[in-house]
């Protein structure tokens, strides 16, 4: 993160030299200037877990102007998991898999662990299911929605780097897409409600830097994400109520894997720095 902090200038006092001449004392002249000043200075405040686990924290507060920002809290905001205050580090444990497709059973047409949430663990279940000669598991599309919030009082950026954890050609397999939701209920947490989208284009895409999904692999260099034009707080609130969402989708589809290939993973690090211009 970059920064500039508040300044307080004071002017010091001058005084007016003491003149002899021609035997005649000049009057000491004194002037005194003090000029304090005060300004506030971009504010972005982000918010959603931390490392542990805990929900709804402020991990970013990050102040700035004139091209300089830095970040006031050292630690990271992690994300949750999209519409609650599941951290999601926490949901997606080992026990998450890609979403399955059982495929031509007889009588029984597929069914998939798709039920509302686009990916497998314990939480599905399957109908019993006859097999034929065609009969096979697929993996499908499965996607990891994420989000974070922000509160503001200026516009302000969004930059991503995305990293392998393992392979690097896992970055392949993943691909990104950013929206935003400027108001709603999360658990019980209403946010939004004097809040705007950061962009004057007033949409949930305005100011995303792309459309559609990006490969990871081509995020690895760092770029812009979102650019914004303006601040989230739209009135008087508080931080949750001056809020907007961003929310993160990640497909991942490698399309047909047989059960000989056996079990792996496919994992990246996403860093977004929110920061303001």
């Amino acid at each position: 993160m970059r920064a500039k902090n508040q300044q307080l200038r004071v002017v010091s006092l001058r005084l007016g030299a003491v003149c002899l001449g021609m035997g005649l004392a000049h009057p000491v002249a004194a002037d005194t200037i003090d000029r304090p000043h005060f300004n506030i200075d971009g504010v972005a405040i982000v918010w959603a877990a931390d490392s542990a686990g805990t929900t709804p924290i402020v991990s970013d507060f990050v102040i700035g102007s004139g091209g300089t920002s830095t970040d006031l809290i050292a630690t990271d905001v992690h994300t949750v998991v999209t519409g609650t205050l599941d951290a999601l580090d926490e949901s997606f444990a080992d026990g998450t898999g890609a979403t399955l497709r059982i495929q031509n059973s007889p009588g029984g047409g597929n069914q998939t662990t798709r039920q509302g949430d686009r990916f497998t663990s314990s939480a599905d279940v399957l109908n019993p299911f006859q097999i034929g000669n065609n009969t096979d598991v697929r993996t499908i599309r499965s996607d990891i929605l994420s989000s974070f919030y922000v509160a503001s009082n200026s516009a302000f950026n969004i930059d991503v780097i995305a990293t392998a954890i393992g392979d690097p050609a896992d970055l392949n397999l993943i691909r990104l897409r950013m929206r935003m939701t400027d108001s709603g209920n999360d658990d019980g947490l209403s946010f939004g409600a004097a809040a705007q989208f950061p962009h004057t284009g007033n949409t949930n895409q305005s100011g995303v830097q792309w459309g559609g999904y990006r490969r990871l692999s081509t995020l690895t260099g760092g770029r812009d994400i979102f650019r914004g034009n303006r601040r989230t707080a739209a009135a008087a609130g508080t931080i949750a109520d001056q809020s907007v969402r961003f929310d993160l989708d990640y497909r991942w589809n490698t399309g047909n894997i047989d059960l000989s290939d056996g079990t792996f993973d496919v994992e990246a690090e996403v860093i977004y720095t929110i920061y303001i211009p």
